[in-house]
Formats: C-alpha cells, structure tokens, sequence
C-alpha cells in the first residue's frame, strides 16, 4: 500500500540547488576534459573548416511511423 509523505518546500529547493550544482559540475568537467582532448580539439577543427568551406550536408530528415 502506498504512503504519503510531507517533504517541507524548503528542503525540496535545497535538493533542487544541490541537483544543479551537480549538473554545473558535470558540464564544467566535460568541456575541461574535452578541452584536453587532442582528437575531439582536431575533428572540431576540421568540421569548422569543412563548415566555412561549405562542404557540410544537411542531416536526413527521418519520420518514425
């Protein structure tokens, strides 16, 4: 059987702030640790290249049925 239980708003907004500073953290680390990666660093060069040059394609448009 379920059961209700009462969680006063001001403990939900504190897990609301600490669930986005987790999120923040994440996302910093992601972009630190791609900004060490010689490979990604070297594909996103070349795709702004390509880009600029205009050699890029339209992704395919896909309809689910």
């Amino acid at each position: 059987m379920p059961q209700t239980v009462t969680i006063p708003v001001s403990v939900l907004r504190k897990l609301q702030a600490a669930a986005r500073a987790a999120q923040e953290a994440h996302d910093a680390l992601e972009d630190f640790l791609l900004s060490q990666d010689k490979r990604f660093l070297e594909r996103m060069r070349a795709a702004r290249s390509s880009h600029r040059a205009r050699r890029t394609k339209p992704l395919p448009f896909v309809t689910k049925p």
